[in-house]
């Protein structure tokens, strides 16, 4: 019996036609191991060339599609070449196959009230993490599951704070205050009108519940929708892999030669 991912790449491959695959991939969780600090994730070895290699057979239709800033990832992955559509696409940077270039103006910082109450809440709670994007910021419970509630109740009087341009957005032991209008849906269906994305079949592939806007765009428009790990109940995903490990396998094979 194959295994998962033989299974897919055998899927990626029969679907590989005339407009080929766009890519649509988130970071954390998804092309990197998680970490118990949103600050200490690394990139694995041999990561970027495999995302170069992709980016390469694709004509530029990649994108890093995350809630992290366009900087922190280009700057994970040491490189500024591929597309990003950071802070769940409330910024987009083009890829240099595509013109490169500043990334689009983010929203401003949330109204600092809100933030600072947040990071006060943090202070108070051990082991929770204040996570500051700019754009947006964030409560981590991971090292601190007990704390969950009360995260809960700091991010919802925060959002009070911030007011109605900004919405919540709960994770793996994170909870997230971001700008109310992006979503990672949004930014694929806005990459997929660039003219390197246009006539190409989109493949997302993510972890967590924001990443479901981004699968249910792409089965929308005809692709696929790939959920990595065990998640958080129920996906719109329609193929699974078990780890961020098993998802660089896969990209690794597909850039591969075929035998």
């Amino acid at each position: 019996m194959p295994d998962p991912v033989s299974s897919l790449l055998a899927a990626l491959r029969e679907g590989d036609d005339a407009r080929g695959w766009a890519w649509f991939l988130d970071l954390d969780g998804t092309l990197i191991d998680l970490a118990p600090r949103p600050g200490d994730v690394v990139c694995p070895p041999g990561l970027t060339a495999t995302l170069a290699a992709l980016d390469a057979g694709a004509a530029g239709a990649l994108a890093i599609v995350t809630g992290r800033s366009a900087d922190f990832a280009a700057a994970l992955l040491g490189t500024r070449a591929f597309t990003i559509a950071g802070l769940h696409g409330a910024e987009i940077r083009l890829g240099e196959r595509l013109g490169g270039g500043q990334p689009t103006a983010a929203p401003a910082r949330p109204p600092a009230p809100a933030a600072d109450h947040a990071a006060a809440a943090a202070r108070a709670m051990p082991g929770v993490i204040f996570e500051d994007k700019g754009a947006a910021f964030a409560l981590h419970f991971r090292l601190a599951p007990r704390m969950e509630a009360r995260v809960a109740q700091a991010m919802d009087e925060a959002l009070a704070l911030a007011g109605a341009g900004y919405r919540l957005r709960p994770g793996k032991a994170v909870v997230e205050l971001c700008p109310a209008g992006a979503d990672k849906g949004a930014a694929l269906r806005r990459l997929m009108r660039h003219p390197a994305f246009r006539a190409r079949r989109p493949f997302a592939a993510g972890d967590d519940l924001t990443d479901e806007a981004m699968f249910a765009a792409a089965d929308d428009l005809g692709g696929l929708s790939l959920r990595i790990g065990a998640g958080n109940g129920e996906t719109r995903a329609r193929h699974a892999l078990p780890s961020p490990a098993a998802m660089r396998e896969l990209l690794s094979r597909m850039v591969q030669p075929r035998a």
